[in-house]
């Protein structure tokens, strides 16, 4: 089945299980059912893929993220400040980096530089710009935020952090701290960052091919309990979809902890794993 396929059946079986009797030929139908339906399916599925399921699960070593660096210049651009998002350019080194957040006005938190910048030189957003004096402008990978000493740029796909990991063995795992979008951590090498990805198969268009049928039961249920109140008065029926959605919840949580995708290398299932996380949090202490 195509993505757009499996999504109708599970739109549809939202309807049935409320006893709804239409049948939608399309989730965007021109219906009053299929604008409601359009209105909240995607939200719906961002919502539960922001959890931990092991069939989004992502790794990705932190030195293949963007790293961020600290960028002080003596005084600030003018006519005003850089702004995030602002790509900064040298004006005799060409060397680039964009703008992730702005600690004052002489002082911003940026992508790793392309390059060294040439001592003293002019640098600019297009739009603002400031000559440096001899000895800036000065690049760190020491940002020393919250006493992290390195940061680095939030995947954009990323909707539920599990954390950093060495690379070495699953059970250790090591403290990070989130600033705004970005990552901040004590280690740098040989370590991993993992998180739960938005599986699109578009832009803001998810991707449900594939996935279990338990977790299509969790969408179908959850669309039903958010979409009983506009199709029944009945309470037993309203009642019964939360009951449905619930149980559905459940469901997935035992199934994602027990199938065999769940068992990282080092023979730690979902359960483990949360029993290991207990133990940090009784003891204080970090594998």
């Amino acid at each position: 089945m195509s993505n757009a396929s499996e999504k109708l059946a599970i739109a549809n079986i939202a309807y049935f299980s409320i006893g709804h009797t239409i049948y939608l030929e399309a989730i965007d139908d021109t219906t009053v059912e299929g604008k409601q339906m359009s209105a909240v399916f995607e939200p719906v599925v961002k919502e539960l893929m922001a959890d931990d399921w092991y069939f989004n699960r992502h790794n990705v070593l932190l030195t293949d993220m963007t790293q961020i660096y600290k960028l002080t210049i003596d005084t600030a651009p003018s006519p005003a400040v850089w702004s995030r998002g602002a790509t900064i350019t040298g004006a005799s080194s060409l060397k680039t980096c964009e703008v992730v957040d702005v600690l004052s006005d002489t002082v911003y938190l940026v992508t790793e530089p392309s390059g060294d910048f040439t001592d003293g030189e002019v640098l600019s957003d297009s739009t603002n710009s400031v000559d440096t004096a001899t000895d800036y402008p000065q690049t760190t990978e020491n940002i020393n935020i919250d006493q992290y000493q390195y940061g680095f740029k939030e995947p954009s796909d990323c909707l539920y952090i599990r954390g950093t990991y060495s690379t070495l063995h699953d059970k250790a795992k090591y403290k990070h701290k989130m600033y705004k979008n970005i990552v901040l951590s004590h280690y740098k090498e040989n370590c991993n960052f993992k998180y739960n990805y938005y599986r699109q198969a578009s832009t803001d268009v998810s991707d449900v091919t594939g996935i279990k049928m338990w977790f299509h039961r969790l969408i179908s249920s959850k669309l039903a309990w958010m979409l009983s109140p506009n199709i029944t008065e009945n309470q037993k029926i309203r009642s019964k979809a939360e009951i449905d959605y619930n149980d559905a919840y459940q469901t997935a949580k035992e199934k994602n902890g027990s199938e065999e995708g769940a068992i990282d290398w080092s023979g730690n299932n979902d359960w483990s794993e949360g029993a290991n996380s207990e133990l940090e949090m009784l003891s204080g202490n970090n594998y």
